[in-house]
């Protein structure tokens, strides 16, 4: 018995993208798919890109188009709404599926009802041409695999992720018990992973599958929202102070925010370091603590040193 999936695309400003990802769905081997696309109001010809080549299509499309929002949990949700499928995927029109990710994973879905999502672990990283610059990447490698909720719970704290959602295929009834992206929050993607995994954990007949088959490219590039590090911490903040408030910052958020203060130090950017310090009283006492290192200090001289003599 075939199970429809949709695949649920979100887009802003891939013009230079989209077509490649669309491709990128309409070579996968699994047939039975449905494409439901929404453009975020890009500025660039993303819509005529993306009109042209659903045009194309072998399968069934929807083509949301709408305002920009910059709300890209409330996109995602406008998506997952509009879907027919038992099995979903998401995925960026900046990004690629490889040809048997849904095939795979809808295989391992059909044999047991309990089994939420079929996940795997690797991917390749490209860039904006296409070209890709790294061998294989699992997340989380493949010593770590969890094997209950709960190690996935663990997992998605220590690391601040556990593994990519795109190419993955979830059950559409599953995310839609949990109520989808949280379109209050910064995040998407942590967000909607420890909402599942903390209803698995209460529904303990639930489980998940996870390999270690290549299932996306994804594209590294100028706009990639990995690269704001100021909305990286502060989806951390907001989604460790509504799912684990008891629970102290793990290491690497810590690690992220020196991270934040470099790139302020080093873009003259003194905005985020204030910005940050607003999020939580955990963040501002840390930046208080390196404004007061010798370090900082040091650094922060030779940036207006530099800036002085337009070096």
């Amino acid at each position: 018995m075939s199970h429809l999936c949709s695949v649920l695309c979100v887009s802003f400003q891939h013009a230079k993208f989209a077509a490649a990802g669309l491709q990128s769905i309409y070579e996968q081997t699994y047939r039975d798919i449905e494409v439901i696309v929404l453009d975020d109001g890009s500025s660039d010809n993303s819509v005529e890109v993306i009109e042209a080549m659903l045009a194309e299509s072998p399968f069934p499309t929807t083509f949301i188009k709408q305002a920009n929002s910059g709300n890209v949990p409330a996109n995602f949700n406008k998506v997952l709404d509009a879907a027919s499928g038992d099995f979903v995927t998401m995925m960026s029109l900046d990004d690629l599926l490889m040809p048997d990710c849904i095939a795979n994973a809808v295989e391992v879905l059909s044999r047991d009802l309990n089994i939420v999502f079929a996940a795997n672990t690797g991917h390749y990283e490209i860039d904006g041409n296409g070209r890709q610059i790294t061998d294989v990447i699992h997340l989380p490698a493949p010593e770590n695999h969890p094997e209950t909720a709960e190690d996935l719970i663990e997992l998605e704290y220590s690391c601040l992720g556990s593994f990519y959602i795109q190419g993955q295929v979830f059950r559409r009834d599953a995310l839609m018990a949990v109520g989808g992206f949280d379109d209050t929050m910064t995040g998407d993607d942590i967000i909607l992973r420890t909402r599942l995994f903390q209803h698995m954990v209460r529904h303990p007949e639930l489980t998940f599958a996870l390999g270690n088959n290549v299932v996306l490219s994804y594209r590294k590039h100028g706009s990639n929202l990995h690269q704001n590090t100021f909305r990286q911490i502060k989806t951390v903040v907001q989604w460790k102070e509504k799912y684990f408030p008891e629970r102290a910052y793990p290491d690497l958020f810590f690690k992220w925010l020196e991270a934040l203060i470099e790139r302020s130090i080093k873009q003259d950017r003194p905005e985020d370091i204030r910005n940050a310090s607003e999020l939580s009283p955990q963040v501002a006492q840390f930046i208080r603590d390196k404004q007061k290192t010798w370090a900082y200090r040091r650094r922060i001289t030779k940036r207006k040193i530099r800036k002085l003599f337009g070096a």
